[in-house]
């Protein structure tokens, strides 16, 4: 018998708490989610938030609670080999131009097409289309299978660059199956447009996320990335280097950048635009003072790196710098714009902030190697340092310099002999630390890092390359990891003077391809096996070491089965998590066969196939490395799953999730939950 609260949906699948429909065959909420989405009938809820609601703040339950340890992120491009979004559309190439009968790849006519403000063409001339790159470089990870495409306007489009199978072709809506998704990815090709309305808005779902793209924009490997990191640093994200602006192409959505904020429940470290005029900081300063939780810091810095010679931003207050100060030299008076503009741009979020000011640090940072470069940075800055909370640096390591001083006989050396360059090199680093920390106190600042990690790198030899790129994925860079970590926090973290907001290790980056310029990412792709990646393993064994009472999930994780009234759950029971269900709402539990984890893992219950009878679960070690798996209760056995297949699955239509946070659902509450 249906209990009272079910409803059966377009698929005949049967969905609890039900009060509209929010997406094919999918449920709304009873619950306005306020720091959450809607998933299935149920709020799901942003780190450190439970409730039905998700209204309740509890630090206690979040993985990077009280952590010093941030992560930049990768910046947005069609051949990231970080996946942010789960519509790979947002991370595509710019329009090309291509012409019938002309096989170059642009044609580079774009001035011949009418283009509207949405970056999309508004028609197209007798002959041409339009196309561009996805997925390069990553395809070959992500899952294959049926893509749903959505768009709205009217027009069509195809795929080239390898085998697809349309399935389903509507208004509005697509589904090519891609079998084989190879590194050089996909080509969407826009063949015609109506002008009257044009086809726009196109997006490109992996499979399972038709339904909850919207609501819950982030790929979900991408958030477990960044869940046990305090800080997000968004230079990349928003091609500080290179733009002044982050709209379109250029750099990635202020909007994005707080929800994700949000959604980790991390304090959003902003490079504000070089050319930004007083109105862009002042609107950028109150969106992010009305939209970010409660809970989090904001650090903002001018730009990025403005005494390096490398970036436009460099050149730009270099070139203000001699409107102003015309008897200095290009690099003096760049320096003197650089102090006076990051001055202002300090000012006017703490103005904008208000009685809130205190969670905003103003971070102020120049050239780390160079002392007296900085000291005349400080000196130049002098009273103004009240406008500032700290002084950032770099702290990267470079193994005694292994890539440039011993560029001769590296090609040669044993891993074990170039860890021993990164043991000999840590004097260093501690010098710089301790410098550092010196100045700091002695201008009243804070100190924290705004880039950190192996910078091992020499792009003219490539002998000396191939042997940096295979350093950095050997499990003897672990170590050195782990050392340089360990080395901040005891001299700068632990600094009774330096407390929060100073102390900040900012991990550079997240992910990237090593090449010769630098093995920079500490894992190499969205999805990679963490196990197998000692960067990683050293940065999460630092994590683990100093903050070992975080959780690595929920206490307990429960869903029910709204056709047979079961409850599942995993809980801890004694010393080590189980998985269980229960027939009269949690007062006893039959235990599932048990996983083969050890006792210091924990187990997460995601959801739960009502139709299929699957659950799916989720184990993660002490280094935040993570296995995937799902129970059968029609034979009662566990397997284990791809991370990507893992939640296609989890997130279609058919499961139910998790109950949120804190939320019974009128089970017993003798587990201490």
């Amino acid at each position: 018998m249906e209990p009272a609260n079910a409803k059966k949906v377009g698929n005949g699948l049967l969905l609890n708490t039900s009060v509209w429909c929010i997406g094919p065959g999918e449920c709304g909420c009873q619950h306005d989610c306020q720091w959450g989405a809607c998933r299935n009938g149920q709020c799901e809820c942003y780190e450190g938030y439970k409730g039905d609601d998700c209204s309740q703040l509890d630090p206690n339950i979040m993985q990077n609670k009280d952590v010093t340890v941030g992560i930049n992120i990768a910046g947005i491009s069609y051949y990231s080999a970080e996946v942010k979004w789960v519509d790979i559309a947002k991370q595509s190439h710019k329009w090309v131009t291509h012409r019938e009968g002309v096989s170059d790849w642009d044609t580079h006519e774009a001035d011949k097409i009418s283009w509207r403000d949405d970056g999309y063409p508004a028609s197209l001339p007798a002959g041409m289309s339009v196309a561009k790159l996805m997925y390069v470089g990553f395809g070959q990870y992500e899952q294959n299978g049926s893509y749903t495409i959505l768009y709205d306007g009217e027009g069509d489009f195809e795929f080239h660059g390898l085998s697809n199978h349309p399935h389903y072709q509507g208004k509005g809506r697509k589904v090519v199956e891609f079998p084989h998704i190879k590194e050089n990815g996909i080509i969407l090709e826009v063949t015609a447009t109506n002008p009257d309305n044009p086809i726009h808005n196109i997006r490109v779902l992996p499979p399972g996320y038709e339904n909850t793209y919207e609501r819950f924009p982030f790929h979900p490997l991408f958030l477990e990335f960044l869940k046990r990191f305090s800080e997000i640093r968004f230079m990349d994200y928003l091609h500080t280097n290179d733009y002044h602006t982050q709209e379109g192409p250029e750099g990635g959505a202020v909007e994005y950048m707080v929800q994700l904020a949000n959604t980790v429940g991390v304090d959003p470290w902003i490079c504000v635009p070089f050319a930004a005029d007083d109105h862009y900081v002042t609107q950028l300063a109150s969106y992010v003072k009305n939209n970010l939780r409660p809970d989090v810091k904001v650090y903002v810095e001018y730009s990025n790196e403005v005494w390096n010679t490398m970036f436009r931003q460099t050149i730009y207050t270099q070139e203000q710098g001699k409107l102003l100060f015309p008897d200095d030299n290009a690099r003096t008076a760049g320096m003197k714009f650089f102090v006076k503009r990051a001055t202002e741009i300090a000012n006017l979020w703490t103005q904008v902030w208000g009685s809130e000011s205190e969670r905003v640090v103003n971070v102020i940072a120049w050239q780390t190697n160079y002392f007296a470069n900085y000291n005349r940075m400080l000196a130049e800055l002098g009273d103004r340092k009240s406008s500032f909370q700290a002084i950032g640096i770099t702290g990267y390591f470079t193994c005694d310099k292994a890539t440039r001083t011993h560029a001769a006989e590296m090609p040669t050396m044993t891993m074990a002999e170039i860890q021993h360059l990164c043991d000999v090199g840590l004097a260093h680093e501690k010098d710089t630390d301790r410098h550092y920390m010196d100045v700091a106190l002695a201008h009243g600042l804070k100190l924290v890092m705004y880039e950190g990690g192996p910078g091992m790198a020499n792009p003219d030899n490539a002998a000396v390359t191939d042997k940096a790129i295979a350093f950095n994925k050997d499990q003897h860079i672990q170590r050195p990891v782990e050392d340089v970590m360990k080395a901040w926090y005891d001299i700068v973290t632990s600094n009774g003077s330096n407390s929060s907001p100073g102390g900040l290790f900012n991990y550079f980056a997240s992910t990237n391809l090593p090449n010769k310029y630098g093995s920079w990412g500490m894992a190499q792709y969205t999805g990679q096996d963490l196990s197998q990646v000692p960067k990683w393993l050293g940065v999460q064994t630092f994590i683990s070491q100093h903050w070992p009472n975080n959780p690595l999930g929920p206490k307990c994780s429960f869903v029910k089965d709204p056709t047979t009234n079961t409850a599942y759950g995993c809980f801890k029971s004694g010393q080590h998590y189980v998985c269980a269900k229960s027939a009269d709402n949690g007062r006893t539990w039959t235990n599932l066969p048990r996983l083969h984890q050890d006792n210091s893992n924990h187990v997460t219950l995601d959801g739960l196939d009502p139709v299929d009878k699957t659950l799916y679960v989720r184990v993660t070690d002490t280094t935040d490395v993570i296995t995937y798996h799902v129970y059968s209760e029609h034979s009662h056995s566990w397997n284990t799953m791809r991370n990507f297949e893992y939640y296609s699955e989890d997130y279609s239509p058919a499961v139910l999730p998790r109950f949120p946070n804190g939320a019974s659902h009128g089970l017993d509450s003798s587990l201490n939950c």
